[in-house]
């Protein structure tokens, strides 16, 4: 089989192409599984994407990379929900496998500012570069093409969980490197003053304000931590939000299990 030339190199990234359709990409949560069957899961679930979350779980860097590399190999995008901004571990995390960076808390433009620099190369950022990489089936690739080709597929997805994040969210979209603008709900909502609260009037504001800030700026919007239930999920999909995390798998299998023994004991 001949190799690419080195001009069209291009790695493929499953949510960034759904998200320039202007559809919906979706992305599963991985806290408890250690090993890459739960991406062959997700793919057959239909998500776009699966990203470990290493800001709430104690999943290693190993292992990591090894659902990383697994999502590569299945044609899904594989993500890291990275501890923060300003995380050491941003670049192994990216050169082990994954598409793109879940960023917690940014509440400033210096925030995003930072994970852009982690994430990106030259120019625009400061990301090291590895000789040899998953993308490529670590062939040797010649290292111009390489990083523009991976910079090219890399998403910075910032987290809005804050009302410092509100009020300064026309300012962070603007950060060159940032594609979407990920609503925490859970988070946002407990620090604007209405825990839990998704559907109510003041979620609803800070969710526009979001959708408005990022189509203003050229940027997808995105949110995690609603559920299912109730409709409002299906509302802000429909108000504009693009890039929607299905939560944990830990929090599904627990539903999966408890409607299972619910049903079996229902029988007796």
């Amino acid at each position: 089989m001949r190799k690419p030339a080195a001009d069209t190199l291009r790695v493929s990234n499953t949510v960034l192409d759904v998200l320039k359709r202007g559809d919906v990409a979706t992305a599963l949560s991985i806290r408890l599984v250690r090993t890459p069957e739960i991406v062959l899961l997700a793919r057959s679930a239909g998500f776009d994407a699966v990203f470990v979350d290493l800001e709430h779980s104690t999943i290693t860097d190993d292992a990591t990379s090894q659902i990383n590399m697994t999502a590569l190999a299945a044609g899904i995008t594989p993500l890291i929900h990275v501890r923060s901004a300003y995380a050491e571990t941003i670049g192994a995390g990216l050169d082990g496998g994954a598409l793109g960076i879940i960023v917690p808390h940014v509440d400033s433009v210096e925030d995003a500012e930072a994970a852009v620099k982690a994430a990106r190369y030259a120019p625009r950022g400061e990301r090291g570069i590895s000789s040899a990489l998953p993308f490529f089936d670590f062939r040797a690739v010649q290292p111009e093409a390489a990083t523009a080709a991976v910079d090219a597929a890399t998403l910075v997805i910032a987290m809005v969980e804050s009302q410092t994040a509100l009020d300064r969210i026309d300012e962070i979209a603007a950060v060159d490197g940032v594609d979407v603008l990920l609503v925490g709900a859970n988070d946002l909502t407990a620090d604007i003053g209405v825990p839990g609260h998704h559907g109510s009037p003041e979620a609803w504001a800070a969710y526009r304000r979001v959708i408005g800030a990022a189509e203003a700026a050229g940027k997808f919007a995105g949110i995690g931590g609603v559920p299912i239930e109730g409709g409002v999920l299906r509302e802000v999909i429909q108000a504009g939000m693009r890039f929607v995390s299905a939560g944990p798998e830990i929090r599904h299998l627990g539903r999966a299990v408890t409607a299972w023994n619910h049903e079996v004991r229902s029988a007796m």
